[in-house]
């Protein structure tokens, strides 16, 4: 997920079942105590959607039950990558922003979003009639008709003669159809493997928004030629991928089309894997793919580690809550010489964000016993001695200039047991790392 999506640590169900009764009805609780949704049910995402909205965006939003569902994680992550791409690219020397959603959907929802998180401009092109609609109605109930217009236009076209081809625009943003018509449903390597569960079509029982002749290649295809024929008045274009083996073939029309350069990511966010495509017809304008190790952070990490940690064993170090093992834990990371940033703080859910710029965690022991050792010495210890010591391999030595970038995620699972999580973000030597520094939290602070 991108490192500025706020849903990088999930919403709180339980907060949100209390203060909404529309996504209460959808909530159930586990036998721990937690509280979950049921995702294979649209009703249950669309009332998460709706409610997200409205609380982190103050959007207030209606969803029409017959089309799709927008999941704000994977659309964060398109426009935060969008608003990557446009800094990458140069700032345009106007510090207004605007932008053309092809295809908006039933709510508007890019569109919407980067007006109130970016204050971006927008036109939004729609070809359902009840979609086009529903967004009229959502930009005029948000009070966004400054930022963003809504425009009917035919199945026929994409872009030509549906935007004005004398304004200059900075991107553009699609959403396709994944699926082919002829074919419908969700690629499988396998004719043994069942189908996955709705909602692979996010509630939409409307054709056009999940299908389409040829499928996303072929409405990818015919995109990039229209875009070629608009190259002189938008800098970038770009489109969000359903399926990676589309990519072979979509980079390989651009390449046929004079496409100057472009870019690939992938927008990771619980179990769905999504991929972006932009690219540009400008000569000064360079999107080249991150190096090898930069895109490694966007790769789906591995899962966090659990420690649960009980009122028991926890007696005899102050009060059994969230906020004093947060605390203990910080202390104790600080002390590794850690830089800690704050993520997220609620009453029974805390996390920060850690980040090393050395291996202080590991032969913690062997460290200590020499430090005891030169202290027994005196000062009369000769320095090549000392410096013998401290010395390290060169294989060492690079493994302690490392960055290690990690979360700590604490909260309350019920009266009696407290959670402890560390997720691996980036650096290091992944899981390993965090095991280590698990065992270390373990032995000086949890079972000490």
């Amino acid at each position: 997920m991108h490192p500025r999506n706020p849903y990088r640590i999930p919403p709180d169900f339980k907060e949100l079942a209390l203060k909404f009764p529309e996504f209460r009805k959808h909530a159930k609780q586990k036998l721990s105590g937690k509280i979950e949704i049921d995702f294979k049910d649209a009703a249950a995402v669309r009332a998460l959607s709706t409610v997200l909205l409205k609380r982190d965006f103050n959007l207030e939003v209606e969803l029409p039950p017959d089309r799709l569902v927008p999941t704000l994680p994977l659309r964060i992550n398109y426009l935060l990558w969008v608003e990557d791409l446009l800094q990458s690219a140069k700032p345009a020397t106007e510090q207004l922003v605007h932008g053309i959603d092809i295809g908006t959907g039933a709510c508007c929802i890019y569109p919407i979003l980067a007006a109130r998180m970016k204050g971006w401009h927008f036109t939004a092109t729609e070809t359902d009639e009840i979609n086009f609609k529903c967004s009229v109605d959502t930009v005029e109930r948000n009070c966004l008709q400054t930022h963003v217009t809504v425009v009917k236009v035919s199945a026929e076209s994409m872009l030509h003669g549906n935007i004005d081809s004398t304004k200059q625009y900075d991107f553009t943003m699609c959403n396709p159809p994944f699926f082919d018509s002829d074919s419908f449903g969700p690629k499988s390597r396998s004719e043994k493997r069942p189908l996955p569960m709705c909602p692979k079509s996010g509630g939409s029982t409307s054709a056009t928004e999940i299908a389409v002749k040829g499928g996303e290649v072929k409405f990818i295809e015919n995109l990039i030629k229209e875009c070629h024929e608009l190259k002189p008045c938008v800098r970038l274009f770009t489109t969000m991928v359903g399926h990676k083996s589309s990519l072979v073939p979509i980079k390989a029309l651009l390449k046929e089309a004079g496409a100057c350069s472009w870019n690939e990511t992938e927008f990771c966010q619980g179990r769905t894997t999504r991929w972006g495509l932009a690219w540009t017809f400008c000569d000064n304008i360079v999107l080249a793919n991150p190096p090898q190790s930069q895109r490694k952070a966007h790769v789906k990490g591995p899962p966090p580690l659990n420690y649960s940690i009980s009122r028991e064993r926890w007696s005899s170090k102050g009060e059994f809550s969230v906020a004093c093992v947060l605390l203990k834990s910080v202390e104790l990371l600080s002390s590794l010489k850690m830089e800690i940033r704050k993520v997220k703080e609620k009453k029974d859910r805390k996390a920060v964000e850690f980040i090393a710029k050395e291996n202080t965690w590991s032969n913690q022991r062997r460290r200590q016993r020499e430090e005891k050792r030169i202290a027994n010495q005196g000062f009369e210890q000769p320095e090549l001695k000392k410096a013998k010591i401290d010395a390290a391999t060169p294989e060492q030595q690079n493994d302690y200039k490392f960055c290690l970038k990690g979360l700590i995620l604490v909260e309350e699972t019920d009266a009696d047991f407290i959670s402890l999580q560390l997720q691996w973000i980036e650096g290091g030597l992944g899981r390993e790392s965090m095991n280590q520094i698990l065992q270390y939290m373990k032995n000086h602070l949890f079972e000490k």
